[in-house]
């Protein structure tokens, strides 16, 4: 038996009173935060995330025009994702983030979703880098490191490797677009997670749903960049290896497991 990311961690417990240094957010899920199937696809939950760092960046004085003043971007570098199960058009939603401790010069950001009754559906944790603007490089920028905060339950630091099968036999070709391009100038991370979910979904799989998501973002892609996107299915996980003229610009591993059924309990393999 392969053991899920789900069946491995724990979700942060619901508390009625937003904790101390975790900033909060609500919101409905609207016919435009959903797929066909009206559950909320992962890419327009990681755009929820994006929103939420953004606000917390902007409550301490780092706001869009301060990093361009100061020509730094705090990009995205690794992010995980554990989802109990997706949000549903029409369910109302409180999503909180927190900073969590610093790892070498990588910002740390976690995040829990609730639904209004306090069910946790979704746990995740992202490692922010920051980049200069002009050179496109890592940076030593003193960006503001925000008082860790501590969570019961809350997601673990995303790991920085992934075991990958030693060949992916299937292959996609994707080109960058311009409305998928952000205000850093590159492609947003956001795009990777519905390019690679597209894959699975591309091949008649829609009746699952992803469990763990893992990505690394290894370099960035530009408008008008073709993107050779290698894959491989392993039961019910995703391989994906997205590069540019044989240099990696993405990789992403994503569980998926079939949604339950109302009225029927799971019985767990004990193998």
């Amino acid at each position: 038996m392969i053991l899920t990311e789900t069946g491995q961690v724990r979700f942060p417990a619901y508390t009625a009173h937003c904790p101390k240094g975790v900033l909060e957010m609500k919101l409905t899920i609207a016919r435009c935060h959903t797929d066909s199937s009206g559950r909320m696809p992962p890419h327009v939950l990681a755009k929820v995330m994006e929103d939420a760092v953004k606000r917390q960046m902007e409550a301490c004085g780092w706001g869009r025009e301060t990093m361009e003043t100061k020509n730094v971007a705090l990009v995205v570098g690794w992010t995980s994702i554990q989802i109990k199960r997706l949000p549903r058009l029409g369910e109302s939603l409180l999503a909180r983030i927190w900073p969590g401790r610093k790892k070498c010069s990588m910002h740390v950001r976690k995040y829990a979703f609730f639904t209004d009754v306090g069910e946790a559906v979704v746990s995740a944790a992202v490692l922010f880098l920051p980049m200069d603007r002009t050179s496109r490089k890592l940076t030593v920028a003193e960006i503001p490191v925000l008082p860790e905060v501590v969570i019961s339950g809350e997601a673990d630091v995303p790991s920085l490797r992934r075991a990958f099968p030693t060949k992916l036999p299937n292959q996609a070709v994707r080109t960058v677009r311009a409305h998928e391009i952000d205000e850093n100038g590159h492609m947003n991370n956001t795009c990777y997670l519905q390019w690679a979910n597209e894959l699975w979904e591309n091949d008649h799989r829609r009746q699952h749903e992803p469990r763990s998501i893992w990505v690394q973002y290894a370099n960035e892609l530009m408008e008008g960049q073709t993107v050779t996107l290698d894959y491989a299915v392993q039961g019910q996980r995703l391989y994906v290896r997205g590069s540019v003229n044989q240099t990696d610009s993405f990789l992403a591993v994503i569980q998926y497991e079939s949604p339950p059924v109302a009225g029927i309990v799971r019985k767990k393999d004990s193998s």
